[in-house]
Parts: structure tokens; sequence; C-alpha cells
């Protein structure tokens, strides 16, 4: 599905009420969030964490390429369901597990409300993954399209463009310009999360 109709811009407001097993989490469960722009090599680091120290990685990608074909909805309204399913299969696997990774460009207005309820349950890192965005470009074209969730040229530059643009309180940022060596990505992570 080409999302080219989607709108990237908007934050509704949700009450989002815990469940009881949401209520006995407590902020000993961590979330690392892997934001950059689509090609910035986000999905290969929360692969290789989740190799490396069996921190479970939630591929969004892959997420949506299984809901998108049986929702009805379309623009605004299917990114915003997309990242309600996000956050409860997010909650789900933390049932399971005291740690996990997911990624995300932080593209969409909509993905700060859930940051924002994900902040409240989870003690969350967040994690900038960056590369020039030609280096990104080159890197989204030369992949597996049928592992990502297609987009055009226009919005993949307009996704990058406003995700190279983030600007959080970052607990460790990884240049990924060149292909950094994954024991170096690790050992970055290793020292400052003391895994």
């Amino acid at each position: 599905m080409d999302l080219r109709a989607s709108s990237f811009r908007g934050v509704g407001s949700r009450s989002w009420p815990a469940s009881d097993t949401l209520k006995k989490m407590s902020f000993t469960k961590t979330i690392y969030v892997l934001i950059g722009p689509k090609g910035s090599g986000k999905t290969h680091i929360g692969n290789l964490l989740e190799r490396a120290f069996g921190i479970a990685f939630l591929s969004v990608e892959k997420l949506g390429l299984a809901n998108i074909p049986e929702s009805k909805l379309t623009g605004f309204d299917l990114l915003k369901e997309g990242f309600h399913q996000e956050e409860a299969e997010i909650d789900r696997i933390l049932t399971a597990t005291d740690a996990m990774s997911f990624e995300s460009t932080g593209a969409a207005d909509y993905f700060y409300v859930v940051l924002g309820r994900l902040r409240s349950k989870y003690d969350v890192k967040l994690l900038r993954i960056y590369s020039p965005l030609e280096t990104c470009y080159q890197r989204v074209h030369d992949r597996d399209q049928t592992a990502h969730i297609p987009v055009s040229d226009e919005l993949l530059r307009s996704i990058n463009e406003k995700a190279a643009g983030v600007d959080l309180a970052w607990d460790l940022q990884i240049d990924n310009s060149e292909p950094m060596p994954e024991s170096e990505i690790l050992e970055q992570f290793r020292s400052r999360f003391k895994i």
C-alpha cells in the first residue's frame, strides 16, 4: 500500500486507561526507541540488539505490513490506528520481558502522543540513529522492498527531512553514515546502558 495520501500532521488525544496488567508494571521495564530517517539503519540495529543482548525488537514496518491490508481506514486515521496497534504490541511484549526496542522515524506528530503514554508506563530510552539523507535514500532504494511499507519518493523525502530534524533529549546517538561495525554499535550501547 502506498501511503502518499497519508497525513503526517495533526495530533489527536485519546484517553488510554491502563489494564490491570499494565497497572502492575513498573518503570523496571525498558523501551529503547530507535529514531531516525528511513534507511538510517534502525531495523539493522534493532535486530543486532536482539541477537546480542536478547532485547526483543518490534519491527514497526512488519507490523504495519501485516495490519494495513486488513484496515478499512486511510490517511491520518490509518496512521493513528497503526500507532495504537504498535502500542498494544509493545504492552504485550513487555508482559513477557523486561526490555525491548522498536523503530520510528519520529516524523508523525501522533508518535509523540504515543511516546508520552509509553513514558507514563515504562523507562523509555531514546536512541538517535542518523546518516546523511542521500545515503538513507540510496539504502531505501537498494533494500528488500517487500520488508518495508512502500512509500513514494516524494513522501520518503518528506518523512526523512522531518525525521532528520527531530531533536530530543537523546540517551545515545549512533552515527551510521558508513555502516558502523556491529562490535562498535554493541560497545556504544553496552557502555551507555551498562548491559
